[in-house]
């Protein structure tokens, strides 16, 4: 795999884990999973290293939030702004920009 295809995997596994911190997923074996060459990484994520092809091919702990990215659903994730989905997918597809913070309301447990 090479190394700008890792970007990609590794700002989607950022990303993933700071705008959806309430799935509490785990990226720990991310690195090692990639050196080894397995076809599913860290927590679901299932990548293919063709160029010219998407790397990441679909998340199976996450799907929503795939659709969001890859697929350009903004509806896939409801309480997410459009503005926001727009720079998530800059910033993990093109490594545009700085990295988009999520708004508390996404993050913060919710009021009881």
């Amino acid at each position: 795999m090479k190394n700008d295809q890792k970007d990609v995997v590794w700002r989607y596994a950022h990303c993933a884990g700071l705008w959806r911190r309430k799935q509490g997923r785990n990226f720990a074996s991310l690195e090692s999973d990639m050196r080894a060459g397995y076809e599913i990484v860290a927590d679901g994520i299932a990548i293919e290293a063709r160029q010219g092809h998407p790397v990441i091919l679909t998340d199976a702990k996450d799907p929503a939030f795939f659709a969001a990215i890859f697929k350009n659903d903004d509806g896939a994730i409801p309480e997410m702004r459009a503005l926001d989905l727009e720079r998530l997918r800059g910033f993990i597809i093109g490594g545009e920009g700085e990295l988009p913070m999520p708004p508390p309301r996404l993050t913060e447990p919710a009021s009881a």
